[in-house]
């Protein structure tokens, strides 16, 4: 798994001095919470490759131009292409850099990482063939926002997850999704 992340820790790296470099606007903290519906066009699991849609809850901190995200999402197993996937979701945690484009616009770029959790049959054999999975996941969102007032905003996110075998007999979790909702600020 190690060799596969380090790819990863370039970008990593360079968010991090771009977070450290970059003066802040504020050093005030905000706080927010928000959901948001989508699609997935990319969901692997074991030996499927599907689609389908999801449904996500976050929550966000800002302080000054760093932002960090915790979001839970869950697959729509009912939208999914076939009834293989009983369950599906994932927790991943974000932090990164919100680029303010104007006074409304702003454009977060983050590094995720979590997991995803999936429960799926296969249809081979008799009997109960049902599979528990996780994966070890990093990835990156691309999240704008658009702030309609002082506390409520236009979300969207675009992410892209891969995920690593989390032992022997596992597979990668891996997902991209398209999601829009809302996002309230409460501080």
């Amino acid at each position: 798994m190690s060799d596969r992340a380090f790819p990863l820790l370039g970008p990593a790296l360079y968010f991090l001095l771009l977070i450290g470099v970059c003066p802040a606007r504020s050093q005030s903290l905000s706080l927010s919470v928000g959901a948001a519906g989508g699609y997935a066009p990319l969901l692997n699991y074991g030996t499927y490759q599907e689609a389908g849609a999801e449904i996500a809850l976050f929550g966000d901190f800002e302080y000054g131009r760093v932002i960090g995200r915790l979001q839970f999402t869950d697959v729509l197993t009912g939208k999914v292409g076939n009834d293989k996937l009983k369950s599906g979701y994932a927790i991943h945690g974000s932090l990164g850099y919100n680029a303010p484009i104007t006074t409304q616009i702003h454009i977060p770029i983050m590094l995720t990482g979590g997991a995803g959790f999936v429960k799926y049959s296969n249809s081979v054999g008799i009997g109960d063939n049902t599979f528990f999975d996780v994966s070890p996941q990093i990835g990156l969102t691309l999240s704008p926002y658009y702030q309609l007032t002082d506390s409520l905003a236009l979300h969207v996110a675009f992410r892209y997850i891969q995920g690593f075998a989390s032992g022997e007999g596992s597979s990668p979790i891996i997902m991209a999704d398209a999601l829009i909702g809302v996002r309230y600020s409460l501080l």
